[in-house]
């Protein structure tokens, strides 16, 4: 299960005796959220950074053309006289652009698949990607980085006592860090430890069942809503099952 509150609630009611367990693919995203908020923040601290810049950058411009306008009302041009230099227009504000081709807001906007995907996934381009975006922000590294060290804890096949261990050396490197998002996303595992240890018993999963519900809710987005119930399930079971 995931970590919902009710669903954990029913479990106990209904289930007294059943061991429950927090899927790893839950965890995971959990901790992807917590960067995903933090993306967001930056996201719009360089879009304010945009338009702050292009509020000056307009405010320049205007002072230029006032400049050139008070020129020649000083220096009338002479009918016989050609000029060589035309006239310059009004410049509009181009944000700054890295050596991808990509501005911060682009950068950051195109990085949201790539920081959910681990980094053995990555081609050439998100990596050029990866790397810009982790040197303009190394709180966004930290963060990628220990979402890695939970990742490749639940990749190894390891008893609940070598986990325990293990989490808890992670939790003091969360500690250290001051990324809020992740220490919310660390607090949130914390508080069900046991759940996510007993994944370690015999590595239960419901991985499947996600990602048929996945294909599913994409196929009923797909018919933008369903009318006639049973032929909807009939479709279903002849497309999954």
């Amino acid at each position: 299960m995931d970590f919902s509150d009710s669903m954990y609630s029913i479990a106990k009611q209904c289930f007294p005796n059943a061991t429950i367990v927090i899927d790893c693919f839950h965890i995971v995203k959990r901790l992807c959220e917590g960067l995903e908020e933090m993306r967001l923040r930056f996201k719009r601290l360089a879009q304010v950074e945009n338009k702050k810049a292009a509020v000056v950058f307009a405010q320049n411009e205007a002072r230029k053309a006032r400049n050139r306008q008070y020129y020649r009302r000083k220096h009338k041009k002479n009918p016989k006289e050609t000029r060589g230099r035309k006239r310059i227009r009004r410049q509009k504000y181009k944000p700054l652009v890295l050596s991808n081709g990509d501005t911060k807001v682009e950068l950051l906007t195109r990085s949201r698949n790539l920081l959910s995907q681990s980094g053995d996934k990555w081609g050439e381009h998100k990596k050029e990607r990866a790397r810009l975006l982790f040197d303009l922000y190394p709180q966004m590294q930290e963060g990628y980085s220990l979402i890695c060290k939970v990742r490749d804890i639940f990749k190894r096949k390891l008893t609940i006592d070598e986990t325990k261990h293990r989490l808890h050396e992670w939790y003091k490197d969360v500690n250290i860090c001051t990324l809020r998002e992740i220490k919310a996303a660390r607090d949130c595992i914390k508080s069900r430890e046991v759940e996510v240890l007993n994944y370690f018993i015999n590595r239960a999963t419901n991985a499947s069942a996600e990602s048929l519900n996945s294909k599913m809710k994409g196929f009923r987005a797909q018919l933008h809503g369903i009318a006639d119930i049973p032929f909807f399930m009939y479709r279903i079971c002849t497309i999954f099952g």
